[in-house]
């Protein structure tokens, strides 16, 4: 089974956007963790300062950057999953769901996690690229979204809140 999980937190303001960018790009986050890929869509993949400039810069384009600074998905991959070019693959099929709108970058780990081998962070601008719209993040949309992870995985996808 996999496991969608949605970190909101709205009262670290654009510092929380910075902290996920700079979490991305992390090499090594904990002890027994390895960081497979990063990878960005709309922003640069390589130099996180440059994807948080990038990300605010549509911020303030559409006068949002006193909202919820980022939608930030980890998605703990079924312990069928045990490499990375699975876990990478699956991960790239899951941002599709939100390409073309929403700026990512995706960050794919490698860590035991109850038999988990590998788990992806999602980290995106909660403003819509295209209209300016903030991203709606209610339960209807994570069960969508954790639909989506199904269709991509084969496996039931469970919820959970941080």
């Amino acid at each position: 089974m996999d496991v969608l999980k949605q970190k909101r937190i709205t009262d670290g303001g654009n510092s929380y956007l910075s902290n996920c960018v700079n979490y991305a790009f992390k090499e090594k986050t904990e002890p027994d963790e390895e960081l497979v890929e990063t990878t960005g869509y709309g922003v640069s993949d390589i130099d996180p300062k440059l994807a948080y400039d990038q990300m605010y810069a549509v911020k303030e384009y559409y006068r949002k950057t006193g909202d919820n600074p980022v939608m930030h998905f980890i998605i703990s991959y079924d312990q069928n999953v045990q490499d990375a070019n699975t876990a990478c693959k699956y991960t790239k099929q899951i941002t599709d769901y939100f390409s073309g709108n929403y700026q990512m970058i995706t960050a794919v780990h490698r860590e035991n996690q109850g038999g988990s081998q590998y788990h992806a962070h999602i980290i995106m601008n909660s403003v819509n690229l295209n209209d300016g719209k903030l991203y709606h993040s209610g339960i209807t949309e994570l069960k969508q979204l954790a639909m989506h992870v199904h269709e991509v995985t084969g496996n039931y996808c469970s919820i959970k809140f941080e």
